[in-house]
């Protein structure tokens, strides 16, 4: 991002881009929404800064994250009830929808104990194996978003091994246990802000919704 501010913490049209993403929950949820940020222990202090200039972010408990986002969401998941539905979000993602958030959490109680969003990939995709590549047909791929929901005794269970490489996200976790993995309709704006460029994009989005 080549700044010195922790991307969460990016102010955007006046808030830091994580009390936007909160934001959305709260229109989503009201007040069953229950929040815990998992945070790198060196941003505590900035966290609690924040709070203090732009009033509270609606979280309710700050846990301390681990080496890798695999660590970071067992930590999360251990300071959680036994029972329920969580949700496991980027909170550089500020854009999903109040559709999307029902969606993912209605579906997580089902059978699979599971919901991740995806959307169409829409650029065409190549494969790069060794010095050549090939054209994958896109219709059958899906980009993958959060929120993740899962029946939380059973995300819990998952993450109850050894941290692999393979984890790319917490849907592989709960993969790998065994459990079944529930697609549902995301939605395009649910974009993660990552680079400069996605900070424009994100800045248009909250213009055009003033």
């Amino acid at each position: 991002m080549r700044t010195s501010v922790a991307k969460q913490f990016i102010e955007l049209e006046g808030l830091p881009l994580m009390w936007w993403t909160l934001r959305r929950f709260r229109a989503a949820l009201g007040d069953a929404l229950d929040v815990t940020l998992v945070l790198y222990p060196g941003l505590f202090a900035a966290f609690e800064a924040l709070e203090a200039a732009h009033g509270p972010a609606g979280v309710h408990r700050v846990v301390p994250g681990g080496e890798e986002r695999f660590h970071s969401v067992k930590a999360g998941l251990a300071a959680l009830p036994d029972q329920g539905v969580v949700a496991i979000h980027d909170a550089v993602r500020p854009f999903p929808d109040v559709e999307t958030i029902r969606r993912c959490f209605a579906t997580a109680a089902g059978r699979t104990g599971s919901a991740i969003p995806v959307v169409p990939v829409k650029d065409s995709i190549r494969e790069v194996l060794g010095a050549g590549s090939h054209a994958l047909n896109r219709s059958g791929l899906r980009a993958v978003q959060t929120p993740q929901c899962f029946d939380l005794a059973r995300i819990r269970a998952a993450y109850d091994v050894p941290y692999d490489s393979r984890f790319t996200d917490d849907a592989s976790v709960y993969e790998y246990a065994g459990e079944a993995i529930t697609l549902v309709d995301g939605n395009p704006e649910n974009i993660k802000v990552t680079t400069p460029e996605d900070l424009l994009i994100a800045r248009a989005f909250l213009r055009g919704e003033a």
